[in-house]
């Protein structure tokens, strides 16, 4: 690890002034779970390190007037047990949930997984599939974006739009209509616990009263650098009256999707439309069964 020069600032402002005094080479660390291997791994040598913790204002999850906020220092720990969280976005819950093992719960925040865009980061593929907007604050200002234009631009790190002097510090979205809307995660892992997925799976869908699909949302994450979108897959789905074997008919525009952007890696490739076809037939089995249209066993 190389040797550097290490703050830990109590406000979001005194974090501003740091990173933007220090943006040549600064690095952030909130929990610590991707950083601190980067260090050691010399994958990180920044001169300085800012560490996030003691900023009490960015740890919170809240609802205020129908959106929930959550602060970028949330944990997933915190996440998982948040009961509005539990009851209102069944995809959050369940993603945060399931991150590492407890030691990587409680330390790692959902602002950090977000903010490294890591392939296999899952509350990112949640997130996503939510299409919620994220927050970026600096001394220059502050802006508020949809995640998706978020991963789409390209700042310090190449990872996303964040600036090397800009923090996020919100993640929000919408609170779904429970009777109408479904959101719901699953992840396939080499072993039960400590796994990095290897195919993770987000879907939202939102039914009218007959049952008629008029939204939907549906993300593989690990499948690609950021969570793929099955945009043509979510097109089938929208005016149908929602049903499994509706569902089951995206499967093979899944898989032509996943190979096309798969063919640099044949080696790996039939394993992933495999398994996206596993991971997608959990998330529709739990979907009809949360919406009440459905009984599937799988």
């Amino acid at each position: 690890m190389k040797p550097f020069d290490f703050y830990a600032p109590t406000t979001v402002d005194e974090a501003l002034e740091l990173m933007h005094k220090y943006q040549d080479s600064v690095s952030v660390i909130a929990g610590g779970t991707d950083l601190v291997l980067e260090l050691n791994e010399y994958k990180a040598t920044p001169a300085v390190v800012i560490d996030l913790k003691k900023i009490k204002e960015l740890n919170y999850i809240r609802v205020e007037d129908g959106v929930f906020r959550i602060g970028a220092m949330a944990t997933h720990a915190s996440l998982a047990a948040d009961q509005a969280v539990k009851e209102k976005v069944r995809i959050l819950h369940d993603a945060t949930r399931q991150v590492g093992s407890p030691q990587i719960r409680n330390l790692g925040t959902i602002g950090g997984n977000i903010a490294q865009s890591s392939v296999a980061g899952d509350g990112l593929a949640a997130c996503v599939t939510l299409n919620a907007d994220v927050t970026l604050r600096s001394v220059r200002g502050t802006r508020t974006m949809s995640i998706n234009d978020f991963l789409a631009g390209e700042g310090a790190q190449k990872r996303n739009i964040l600036a090397a002097d800009e923090l996020l510090t919100e993640i929000s979205f919408p609170v779904p209509d429970t009777k109408h809307t479904a959101t719901a995660f699953y992840k396939l892992a080499k072993r039960k616990s400590l796994a990095i997925s290897v195919i993770g799976g987000g879907m939202v869908v939102t039914v009218d009263d007959n049952g008629v699909c008029t939204h939907a949302s549906m993300r593989g994450g690990a499948l690609g650098r950021y969570p793929m979108h099955f945009a043509d897959c979510e097109a089938l789905l929208v005016g149908k009256k929602l049903s499994y074997a509706a569902m089951l008919e995206t499967l093979p525009i899944m898989h032509d999707q996943i190979l096309e952007a798969n063919r640099s890696r044949p080696w790996s490739v039939f394993y992933k439309k495999e398994g996206a076809q596993g991971v997608f037939k959990k998330l529709f089995a739990d979907i009809l069964g949360q919406l009440g249209i459905e009984e599937v066993q799988e």
